[in-house]
């Protein structure tokens, strides 16, 4: 078996634990905390991420692809990852100086106070040396380890509203935990150097031109909680979104798994000139992110009236219609995540990224504007689907104009097909009911349904799949 395949397993495994951990603590922390409290979390979270993905000026992103570029090089390898420790940390003490400024002028100054943890471990977080080598096994395994361990302090710690704070430790500490266990796995890759070799300069140009995408893309992605913390008429809307919001992209963390295993591979293809091998690589991700991405939005959809009351809790009920209007960007997110954070970033093309991430940024912030006001999370939620249909439009266009054809519309018909007879299905099997059991019936029979039709079809991209299936377990005989 492969690296490649071998690490989207190891990332897929992982991926796996936070849909299930969700699926757990999700229930018992909006029935626990109560929406307002957790309403409160989510804004100050929102500030967090915005506050590091901004601070950080796309340092994640371009390391990934920096350490591809040089992994068979020992000497360049180590140079450049104590070059990117070095601004990492310079990052660190600019973004923690704006952020405590911040927090001193919100309300909730406590739980910006411990969350200024989170930020420093953002920093100190090195998963993008092991995603740059494609060595996915120490990144996995630090994290399934920490998360187990948070989970747990979870159900010991949180029993009511007012453990909030205890929450809000738990999450934060976790954080630092999994940022310093990785340091111990480094020893095997990499050796202390003295510091007469680095060159920072170097890195700030480029640096700079993926942080403009980096900012726009967070902007649409994370600004909507932020502008609904502060434009809406009750906290507690933060909370319907954003739990909407989980509910509505659970999924997509196997999308994410597939690009950050194949991020790397594509970067350090193109570094060897093999645009074909590229092409290849952006079809192949392209096939299995509609594969499932396609059935997952309409099922979504139709099941949301159901699922979401019986998940989140009673409380909760508007949550319903944020899914519904969200659940397209299933389908959005999952392709950008091909065209976008693998081959577009892999390729060092910023241009793209910056008009698309840009464009939906102003688009988002202006609908913000003018429909949280009136609408609140809904409002947020119909922004949010319009500027990732940007992005992907975009992005799509410019993958086009440098690899050519990928003959998207060919790839989707089949699938289309398929999940319009799921739907079909789906919808017939209400007639039994409206409880959990039917929904999970509902799951299960759609499903077997979908991938049969595409059986049937031949779809390319389904017996891949099988093929792939067939070679792991074969290596384990």
């Amino acid at each position: 078996m492969n690296k490649l395949t071998k690490n989207y397993i190891y990332n897929s495994l992982y991926q796996v634990m936070l849909i299930i951990i969700p699926l757990i603590t999700t229930p018992y922390l909006t029935r626990t905390l109560g929406k307002t409290f957790l309403g409160i979390d989510s804004y100050v979270l929102s500030v967090v991420q915005l506050t590091n993905v901004i601070g950080a000026l796309g340092t994640n992103t371009y390391a990934y692809r920096e350490i591809a570029y040089v992994r068979n090089d020992k000497k360049k390898l180590i140079s450049t990852f104590w070059e990117l420790i070095i601004i990492r940390l310079v990052l660190c003490t600019v973004s923690c100086l704006v952020y405590v400024s911040i927090a001193l002028q919100s309300e909730y100054k406590t739980i910006f106070g411990i969350q200024t943890i989170t930020v420093i471990s953002y920093f100190l977080d090195i998963s993008w040396f092991f995603i740059g080598m494609e060595e996915m096994k120490p990144v996995v395994v630090r994290n399934i380890c920490v998360k187990a361990v948070a989970t747990v302090c979870i159900f010991l710690f949180v029993k009511e509203p007012e453990d909030i704070y205890r929450y809000v430790v738990i999450y934060a500490l976790s954080q630092a935990l999994g940022s310093l266990l990785i340091f111990f796995q480094l020893r095997s890759f990499m050796t202390i150097r003295k510091f007469n070799s680095i060159n920072i300069t170097r890195h700030l140009k480029p640096v700079f031109l993926l942080f403009l995408p980096q900012a726009a893309s967070a902007l649409y992605v994370l600004f909507d909680k932020t502008m609904l913390g502060l434009l809406s008429s009750d906290i507690s809307c933060v909370s319907i979104y954003d739990k909407g919001q989980v509910v509505t992209k659970t999924p997509l963390l196997f999308a994410f798994a597939l690009s950050a295993v194949l991020m790397p591979r594509m970067a350090n293809e193109i570094s060897s000139g093999h645009m074909d091998r590229v092409k290849q690589l952006v079809t192949k991700a392209m096939d299995w992110m509609l594969l499932f991405s396609i059935p997952i939005a309409a099922g979504m959809f139709l099941i949301a009236g159901v699922i979401v009351p019986w998940y989140l809790g009673a409380e909760y009920l508007d949550s319903v219609l944020v899914v519904q209007i969200l659940s397209p960007i299933i389908i959005a997110i999952a392709t950008s995540s091909v065209t976008g954070a693998q081959f577009l970033t892999a390729a060092d093309n910023t241009k793209y990224l910056t008009i698309s991430y840009t464009i939906s940024a102003i688009i988002n912030v202006i609908g913000n504007f003018l429909l949280i006001p009136i609408w609140n999370e809904k409002g947020a939620a119909f922004t949010t689907l319009l500027a990732e249909c940007l992005v992907v439009s975009i992005q799509l266009y410019a993958v086009k104009k440098i690899l050519g054809r990928l003959y998207l519309l060919k790839r989707i018909t089949k699938k289309l097909t398929a999940t319009f007879i799921m739907g079909i299905a789906v919808i017939a099997m209400k007639s039994i009911g409206s409880t959990i059991g039917v929904v999970i019936f509902q799951i299960i029979i759609g499903a077997a349904i979908y991938f049969t039709v595409l059986l049937l079809l031949k779809d390319d991209s389904i017996w891949e799949f099988i093929n792939i299936g067939k070679k792991y377990f074969d290596s384990k005989k």
